[in-house]
């Protein structure tokens, strides 16, 4: 009995580190997506097709008005303002050069949620809000709402 019992409670343990590490893991595809594909693919250099691969097709911002109304704002109206910019030979990427600082990231089965400040010069310019969705195994970003500091 005292053997099964210590058996158990090591696969319980197992289990539950592996649990952990695979979350943890998860984490950090989240925050590489992000890093690499959104905050670069947007903004640090306008990577169109790291971009396009990190947006799922659906995505929208949900641009919130101060009067309360809102506006969605879709993934092929923002491709249209990067191949805008992408073709503009006098735009300074310094002037948009953001860095992310994570504050919180929660994973449940193939959903999850970021909030992360974007930086500029050390300042927060953005809080942004988002929800992703793991397909296969690439994360997608299906929507967002921010807040402009």
């Amino acid at each position: 009995m005292k053997q099964q019992l210590t058996v158990t409670i090591v696969c319980i343990g197992t289990l539950l580190s592996f649990t952990k590490k695979n979350k943890t893991m998860e984490i950090e595809k989240i925050k590489n997506t992000i890093t690499h594909n959104y905050v670069h693919g947007a903004f640090n250099e306008t990577n169109i097709e790291a971009f396009k691969h990190t947006f799922h097709p659906e995505f929208s911002i949900i641009n919130i008005q101060e009067n309360g109304s809102f506006f969605l704002f879709t993934r092929d109206m923002w491709i249209d303002v990067l191949q805008k910019r992408k073709k503009d030979k006098s735009f300074d990427y310094s002037s948009i050069a953001l860095t992310p600082k994570y504050k919180h990231v929660d994973i449940t089965a193939n959903k999850a949620s970021v909030t992360l400040d974007l930086l500029l010069n050390d300042k927060v310019v953005y809080t942004d809000f988002l929800l992703l969705i793991k397909v296969e195994d690439d994360w997608k970003i299906v929507s967002k709402i921010y807040h402009e500091h």
